[in-house]
């Protein structure tokens, strides 16, 4: 299957919230401009890979530019410590291997310290398990 040109809706969408902003932001009338741009993509991806993929590559060469990209690996419950961290030190390395742009310092410096921590892991559900008092949404474990 051929997947080049899935993300184009994505970054076709993207673009054209900004565009919108920036159209009525050079109107005359500014007071009651709503901001839908797009600022931050939560980009899921799958525990069952051993790395990145090359769409996820190009997908998030292609947005990089456009939105702030944070890296989730998705159901991270699925796997052991051992294959968490694993993973994303592999999704790390691979990230690393893109040149960064060219910001100042001290930007550079929070980045690294962002950059340290990803990607996150999630884990969801929809039970309701009762913890310390609590009814959270969690799952109970064997």
């Amino acid at each position: 299957m051929n997947c080049e040109d899935c993300f184009r809706p994505i970054i076709f969408y993207v673009d054209d919230q900004f565009e919108r902003y920036l159209h009525d932001q050079s109107g005359l009338n500014q007071r009651h401009i709503v901001d839908n741009c797009v600022h931050c993509c939560f980009y899921f991806i799958s525990p069952f890979g051993h790395d990145l993929k090359p769409l996820d590559v190009e997908f998030m060469k292609a947005l990089h530019n456009r939105v702030n990209i944070v890296p989730v690996i998705a159901k991270a419950d699925t796997l052991t410590l051992k294959e968490r961290e694993r993973l994303k030190r592999r999704i790390m390395d691979e990230i690393k291997e893109h040149p960064e742009s060219d910001e100042d310092e001290d930007f550079k410096e929070q980045t690294r310290l962002l950059k340290a921590s990803i990607p996150f892991s999630v884990v969801g559900s929809n039970q309701l398990i009762e913890a310390k008092g609590k009814k959270v949404r969690g799952r109970l474990y064997p």
